[in-house]
């Protein structure tokens, strides 16, 4: 009996260390794929913001890459300003799949704040300015408004917030998958903007994907 526990217990060690080294080598290969630019058109110069998933960027786009395509060529133009996005509002990209949405936007101070997740579509955000950047997870998070299918959409609380800063010289596209709580470009406490800022929500379906 001691000797089938003992091999139970090597047995799943060994598991346990293949399985962390198996995602290591696709983090490593994804985060090379993701420099590689081979999912951005021509024109698109900005770069993944480094907090994005990676792994499951790849996932995704290789999975549904006729409609990331579609998506990021509707964002090919983009510059530090957003300038060349003059027509606001929302368009279809691909109806009922894919959507862009540009909009002009305080931000929201961090004393009023709130995480943001969805089940059925995946952000694509750019905003100008400097802002900070959110996110979470379900763990560690608390839900204040239950989820709403026809929104998609639901609201959290969380301690536990991973904050990244973006300066307005650098923006960068950020990627938010279901699995990612987060609070779009919001302002430092106290920081007041002496005008509107302009933000891209590009919204693309998401869909159930295994393993690399």
């Amino acid at each position: 009996m001691k000797r089938i526990l003992f091999v139970a217990l090597l047995l799943g060690s060994f598991n346990d260390l293949f399985a962390q080294k198996t995602d290591k080598v696709q983090t490593r290969e994804a985060r090379q794929w993701v420099r590689s630019r081979v999912w951005a058109p021509d024109g698109l110069e900005m770069d993944i913001h480094p907090s994005v998933d990676f792994v499951e960027f790849k996932k995704q786009y290789l999975a549904n890459k006729d409609l990331w395509d579609k998506a990021f060529m509707a964002i090919h133009r983009a510059d530090k300003d957003l300038s060349v996005f003059t027509e606001y509002g929302k368009k279809e990209i691909v109806e009922g799949r894919c959507y862009i949405t540009v909009s002009d936007y305080t931000p929201k101070s961090a004393d009023n704040i709130r995480l943001e997740g969805h089940k059925n579509f995946i952000d694509i955000q750019i905003s100008t300015g400097t802002v900070l950047w959110g996110t979470s997870t379900t763990e560690n998070s608390k839900i204040i408004v239950p989820y709403n299918p026809e929104t998609d959409n639901a609201f959290y609380r969380s301690e536990k917030v991973n904050v990244v800063k973006q300066n307005a010289s650098k923006p960068y596209i950020f990627i938010f998958f279901p699995k990612d709580l987060h609070i779009p470009a919001y302002a430092k406490s106290g920081v007041l903007y002496e005008k509107p800022l302009k933000k891209i929500v590009v919204k693309i379906e998401n869909i159930a994907v295994g393993r690399l």
